[in-house]
C-alpha cells in the first residue's frame, strides 16, 4: 500500500484552496500555506481546539509580508500559543535534499524573546502585532514547531533538544515550552499519525497483563452491582505501552479531551524516571485510564484481555513520553510497570449511556492543564445554544453551527461559532475582559460569583428563548465591533485599543449608559440583533442598526485612549495590566460619562429602535 507522503497531501492542498500550481506561489506564500497546512491537517485532528476552526480566523493566523519575526503563524486557544515556521525546499541534487542553513533553525528557537520584547525593541508587522497582543507571558505554555523540506543542520538537533532560553522576567518559560523540529520524514510520520486520528478507533487489541505471584490473577476485575458494568486493572509493561502506540499512534486517543502536547517538563521527567530509574515508575506515576465497548479475557491465555473500541481517556502524556524513552532506551523502558484501569462501556449509545461515557471522561482529566471549557460542553445551556444557533435565519446563504465541543473538523457549508469565543465575547460586553476576573478558570466557573454563572446559572437549565435573543444580539453585535475594531487598528493604530476585549466592553457599557439616561430598556433592543442578517445585510432596513453599532464603537475608542492616556502618566503604570485592572473598567466608565449627555439628546443615532420583532 502507498504511503501517505506530507510533500503531496501539501501540494493537493494548495491546489484545492487556491486553484492554482504551488509554483506559481512567490516565496513567502509558499511557506505561509505550508505552515498553514500543516496546522489545518496535521495538528489539527490530533489537538481538538488549538487549531482555529473559522475560515477568517484561520486566516488571521497566518503572519504574512515582511518583519515577522520568524514567526509564519501564531494562534492562541486558552492558555496554549502555537508558533509555526515552514521552509519549503523543491530543490533536490542528486536524489539528496539540499541543507539547510545553520543559522536558520537557531533564529527561530529564539523567537519568544523577540515576541517579548515586541514592538518596541523589533520591527514587528501589523498582523504580528496584533496577534501576540493576547497573550499571557505568566501563564501560557508556547508549542514552537520548526517544519522543513530541507535537511536540518547538524548541529539542529542538538538546538530543538536543549529548547529555549529563559527570559530575565520569566524564568519559568523554559517549563512551559516546547520546541519540535520536524524535517520531512517527521512530517510524513505525523500526517500518517493524523489520518488515522480522522479514521477513528482502533481494531481490537490485546491487553498483557504483568503476572502476579501465584496464584493471584494477573489483574482485578471490579463489578458494579447497579448496573453489572465491569472494571479491570492491573500492571502493564512499559515496552507494551510503547509498541501500542507505535503500532496505532493518536487513533488510542480517539475519545480524550486532550492530547500529548510536546516535551513540557512533566514529560521529560516521565521520560528520565523510565531510562533512568524504572523501578520507580510505577510509584511515581498516576498511570493510564481507558475505555473499551467491550472487554473479555483471552481463553487462552489468562493475563490478556481483548479489547473492541478501546480509547485512552487520560494519560496520553504518558503514553507518549514512554514512547520516546522507548526509542532512546528500550532495555530500561521494558522494566517498567505502569497502572492502568480499563472501564467498560456499552457499544449501544443510550442517553443513560452517552452520559455515563462523558462522566468518566470528565472526571478522569480533572488536571490544570485541560481546557475548563471542556467540562462545560455537555451541560444542558451548550446544547441549547447550539439549537437555538441552528433554528436563526442563514447569513450568506449558510446555516449557523455552535460547536459547544473542540472538534478538529471544519465545514464549509456553515458559518461556525466556536463556544469559547461567544462566551468570552458576550462576558466581556456584559462585564468586562475576562482576564479582569482571572481568566478562562473564572470565565468557566460554575461556583458562586464565577463567571459562567453569572452568564448562565449552573448549567442544569435550558437557555430560554429570550435570554438566547439577548445573548445572540451581543454576540452578533460584537462580531460587527471586531470588524470596526480590526478596520481602526489597521488605519489608525493605538496601544489603546489592543484587545477587542475591553472594546466590547467599552461598547456594552456606552450603549448600557445611553439606554439608562432614557429610561429605556436596552435588552429589549438586544433581542431583535439576534437576526444575523444584519451586520452584512445590504438592505436598508438594516442600516440604522449598523449606524448605532458604528456611532457607540467609535465613542467607545474615544474613551479608551483618554482613559489610557491619563492611565500612562501613573508612575507604576504597566501596559500589560492595563487591560487586566478592573480599574481601568471605572476609568473607561468615567470618561465615557462625559459623551452621555452628548448621545442622549440624539437617540435617532444612539438607540437602536428597531420597534417590532422580525420575523424569524
Amino acid at each position: 500500500m502507498k504511503k501517505e507522503l506530507f510533500r503531496e497531501h501539501f501540494l493537493d492542498y494548495v491546489r484545492r484552496e487556491l486553484k492554482c500550481e504551488f509554483d506559481s506561489l512567490d516565496y513567502k506564500r509558499r511557506s505561509i500555506w505550508m505552515a498553514r497546512f500543516y496546522a489545518d491537517r496535521v495538528l489539527r485532528p490530533m489537538f481538538p481546539g488549538l487549531i482555529p476552526e473559522a475560515e477568517e480566523d484561520l486566516n488571521e493566523c497566518a503572519i504574512d509580508g515582511p518583519e515577522d519575526c520568524g514567526v509564519d503563524f501564531l494562534a492562541r486557544q486558552g492558555t496554549t500559543v502555537l508558533i509555526l515556521q515552514a521552509k519549503f525546499s523543491s530543490i533536490k541534487k542528486r536524489g539528496k535534499k539540499t541543507t539547510e542553513e545553520p543559522e536558520t533553525f537557531e533564529y527561530f528557537s529564539n523567537v519568544l524573546q523577540r515576541l517579548y520584547a515586541g514592538p518596541r525593541e523589533y520591527k514587528m508587522n501589523s498582523k504580528l502585532k496584533e496577534a501576540i497582543t493576547d497573550i499571557d507571558w505568566e501563564r501560557d505554555a508556547f508549542v514552537l514547531h520548526y517544519i522543513t523540506l530541507y535537511k536540518p543542520a547538524e548541529n539542529d538537533w542538538a538546538i530543538a533538544k536543549r529548547g529555549v532560553a529563559a527570559l530575565p522576567n520569566v524564568s519559568d518559560l523554559p517549563d512551559r515550552t516546547t520546541v519540535e523540529l520536524l524535517d520531512e520524514e517527521k512530517l510524513n510520520i505525523s500526517l500518517r499519525d493524523a489520518l488515522q486520528q480522522e479514521h477513528g478507533q482502533v481494531p481490537p487489541i490485546r491487553i498483557a497483563f504483568s503476572p502476579n505471584a501465584e496464584p493471584q490473577p494477573a489483574w482485578l476485575c471490579f463489578e458494579d452491582s447497579a448496573d453489572k458494568r465491569l472494571t479491570y486493572v492491573g500492571r502493564i509493561n512499559g515496552a507494551q505501552v510503547a509498541t501500542l502506540f507505535n503500532t496505532h499512534k493518536s487513533r488510542l486517543f480517539t475519545l480524550n479531551i486532550r492530547n500529548y502536547i510536546g516535551d513540557t517538563t512533566t514529560n521529560r521527567e516521565i521520560r528520565t524516571t523510565a531510562k533512568q530509574d524504572p523501578g520507580q515508575f510505577f510509584y511515581r506515576n498516576n498511570g493510564i485510564c481507558a475505555v473499551a465497548a467491550r472487554i473479555r479475557p483471552d481463553e487462552s491465555d489468562g493475563s490478556v484481555l481483548n479489547c473492541e473500541n478501546f480509547s485512552i481517556i487520560n494519560g496520553a502524556q504518558t503514553v507518549r513520553s514512554l514512547a520516546k524513552a522507548h526509542g532512546d532506551d528500550a532495555r530500561s523502558v521494558h522494566q517498567v510497570e505502569v497502572l492502568l484501569r480499563i472501564v467498560e462501556y456499552r457499544p449501544k449509545r443510550t442517553e443513560a449511556e452517552q452520559t455515563f461515557l462523558e462522566n468518566v471522561i470528565k472526571y478522569n482529566n480533572t488536571q490544570n492543564a485541560i481546557k475548563l471549557s471542556d467540562f462545560r460542553s455537555n451541560d444542558r445551556v451548550q446544547y441549547s445554544l447550539r439549537k437555538h444557533f441552528s433554528d436563526l435565519p442563514s447569513r450568506g446563504g449558510k446555516k449557523l453551527l455552535y460547536k459547544n465541543k473542540r472538534s478538529g473538523e471544519r465545514d464549509a457549508n456553515y458559518v461556525s461559532i466556536g463556544m469559547e469565543e461567544f462566551i468570552k465575547s458576550v462576558y466581556a460586553f456584559q462585564f468586562g475582559p475576562d482576564d479582569v476576573y482571572g481568566g478562562t478558570q473564572d470565565l468557566f466557573d460554575t461556583g458562586e460569583g464565577g463567571g459562567y454563572r453569572k452568564l448562565f446559572g449552573d448549567g442544569s437549565v435550558d437557555v430560554t428563548s429570550d435570554r438566547f435573543k439577548e445573548l445572540a444580539g451581543i454576540w452578533f453585535l460584537c462580531e460587527y465591533v471586531k470588524q470596526l475594531w480590526k478596520e481602526r487598528r489597521i488605519d489608525a493604530p493605538t496601544e489603546a485599543l489592543e484587545r477587542r476585549w475591553m472594546v466590547y466592553f467599552a461598547v456594552g457599557e456606552s450603549i448600557r449608559m445611553v439606554y439608562r439616561h432614557q429610561g429605556r430598556d436596552m435588552v429589549a433592543d438586544l433581542m431583535h440583533l439576534a437576526d444575523p442578517r444584519w451586520k452584512e445585510g445590504s438592505e436598508t432596513k438594516y442600516e440604522h442598526q449598523r449606524a448605532v453599532t458604528k456611532a457607540h464603537t467609535e465613542a467607545a475608542f474615544q474613551a479608551m485612549k483618554k482613559a489610557y492616556e491619563n492611565a500612562r502618566k501613573l508612575e507604576n503604570f504597566a501596559h500589560r495590566n492595563w487591560f487586566r485592572d478592573d480599574s481601568t473598567l471605572n476609568d473607561i466608565r468615567s470618561e465615557l460619562e462625559s459623551f452621555v449627555v452628548f448621545m442622549a439628546q440624539m437617540p435617532e443615532k444612539y438607540m437602536f429602535k428597531i420597534g417590532q420583532p422580525t420575523s424569524m
